[in-house]
């Protein structure tokens, strides 16, 4: 088997784990015995379940913030830009929904090895309704109460996604989040 065919699937073993289990009770063991390999193969492309963990978590936390960028870049208009940025958020999501389900789930664990960069997705997202106020598209607020509240819009949808309270995919509810997010943004001051 060829390594990356062996990274892959220690990846993968990894999420099923760290989803259904918790990151805590999935150990390196359980991890090669769900891959089918030796636990030696994962030391082989990881130092450790964190630097696998880590690794994993700044793959989907990258691509999220990158899509919510190149959405709002291309679109004209704070309402464009939110529909962009929702739908490119919810297809990254839908795409891979047990890593983003990873991501979801581990955030408060892993947040703190890619925040302190400033590119993140409340970053990003905080940065589109800053350049909203001052075109004066939305009245005046702060963008980082706005940005934590748009974002928690998607976010707590698939929260309850994750947990089998409401039916995926998370695309399915791309429109309401739109409006409920361009009615978050003009109740400012």
């Amino acid at each position: 088997m060829a390594g990356a065919d062996t990274r892959t699937l220690i990846e993968r073993a990894a999420l099923t784990l760290f989803v259904r289990e918790g990151f805590d009770a999935a150990t390196t063991r359980l991890i090669a015995a769900e891959a089918g390999i030796s636990e030696g193969a994962i030391y082989r492309h990881f130092k450790s379940k964190d630097e696998l963990a880590g690794a994993l978590f700044l793959d989907i936390h990258r691509r999220l913030t990158d899509v919510i960028e190149t959405a709002a870049a291309s679109a004209k208009g704070i309402d464009a830009q939110v529909d962009a940025a929702v739908a490119a958020y919810c297809i990254v999501a839908d795409e891979d929904w047990l890593l983003y389900s990873f991501h979801l789930l581990c955030l408060h664990r892993f947040l703190p090895l890619w925040e302190e960069t400033g590119r993140d997705p409340v970053t990003a997202v905080e940065k589109i309704i800053t350049r909203a106020i001052r075109a004066k598209e939305i009245p005046k607020g702060d963008p980082a109460v706005l940005a934590a509240m748009a974002l928690g819009i998607v976010s707590q949808t698939a929260q309850n996604i994750a947990y089998g309270r409401i039916k995926p995919p998370l695309g399915a509810h791309a429109a309401t989040f739109s409006k409920a997010i361009r009615a978050v943004l003009r109740a400012g001051k």
